[in-house]
């Protein structure tokens, strides 16, 4: 009729549409007749969501739609559309509306936990965040968030000493150090900075998270949360996180050397680990590097190659190397020519 006309056209003319626009469109069909198979597949046209969260399988409506209860009046409903139809209903919809959703009748009851199901790790983690956080359209629920991360995180917490894999189940390094921050912070569960530290360790014995031994050396460096300070255990998660690769724990495992700080005082390991992370950008690892050329720390003076080092962290905007390149002036306007235009000299 005309006024499915009117959607569908209004429908076809749109590239992207926005949810609340779809569900007044939706409102529109629901007063006419039961949508034909044409309408259905001229307003199929216009839905390209891809990597959408939440989601369903594309079948997922087929023999759920309208169970028709006894003794019960037709009325004109969303339980009425075509199961392909309501599958583009749900396609606009976020965690909020499937809530709703699940209301509508008995068979859509497992709509929340089905999505998340169906979409895997991204799609449990952002209803576990929702749930956590009370946003996406749904109510803070802490105790069923926390039920999630444990289950996306892959990890047994029984012995909260010793925790083990899940079988046959995948380590999730960020559902981790989420529960971590949770346990830490008390959001969600009852405070527990054993647990905490506990979740950090988990992640980086069963994922590799060079993040996690990070922010666990920062905890034992800087007594964060209530851990006690040790230097010994702060240096030793600083050289995990380095050996895999992340660039601050490099730089801050380097320092650990130089200064002979939780661990045996060497310049050589320490202008090792300053190169590493300089190679990988860290500015001020930079100019620890140049440093070590001009005080012959660890490698034979230079004060060459010490202004190479202090012009690379320059111009990115290290003022301790420009006050090196200015006061080494006399030998950097040879090595590295146009120096007086960074320093304005």
């Amino acid at each position: 009729n005309r006024t499915q006309l009117l959607v569908v056209s209004l429908l076809c003319q749109q590239r992207t549409i926005t949810k609340n626009r779809l569900l007044s469109y939706i409102i529109l069909l629901l007063l006419s007749s039961t949508p034909s198979t044409r309408t259905y597949k001229l307003f199929a046209r216009i839905t390209m969501l891809n990597n959408k969260i939440p989601s369903l399988p594309p079948l997922y409506f087929q023999g759920k739609v309208h169970e028709k209860e006894e003794n019960v009046e037709e009325t004109p409903s969303l339980t009425n559309l075509p199961s392909e139809l309501m599958k583009l209903v749900a396609d606009y919809a976020d965690w909020g509306d499937l809530a709703k959703l699940s209301a509508v009748q008995t068979s859509w009851k497992n709509l929340i936990d089905d999505a998340a199901n169906y979409g895997g790790h991204a799609s449990k983690w952002d209803l576990a965040e929702a749930l956590l956080e009370g946003t996406n359209g749904l109510e803070r629920n802490p105790a069923r968030a926390i039920h999630l991360l444990k289950d996306l995180s892959g990890i047994n917490d029984d012995n909260i000493e010793e925790f083990s894999c899940q079988p046959n189940k995948q380590p999730f390094a960020p559902a981790m150090s989420r529960l971590s921050q949770c346990y830490l912070t008390g959001k969600g569960v009852e405070k527990n900075t054993q647990a905490g530290v506990n979740w950090l360790k988990a992640a980086y014995e069963h994922s590799d998270c060079a993040e996690s031994a990070h922010k666990l050396a920062c905890m034992y460096e800087y007594a964060e949360h209530g851990v006690a300070c040790d230097v010994y255990a702060a240096a030793e998660w600083f050289k995990k996180a380095a050996e895999l690769d992340h660039i601050e724990g490099m730089a801050e495992y380097a320092m650990c050397c130089e200064l002979g700080c939780g661990r045996e005082q060497s310049d050589e390991e320490a202008l090792e680990w300053y190169m590493k992370a300089a190679n990988a950008g860290h500015v001020t690892a930079k100019f620890s590097v140049g440093e070590a050329f001009e005080e012959a720390r660890g490698v034979p003076q230079s004060d060459e190659e010490a202004c190479l080092w202090y012009y690379k962290a320059a111009v990115e905007g290290d003022e301790d190397s420009k006050k090196a390149l200015r006061r080494l002036h006399d030998i950097a306007r040879i090595v590295v020519p146009g120096v007086g235009g960074l320093l304005n000299v």
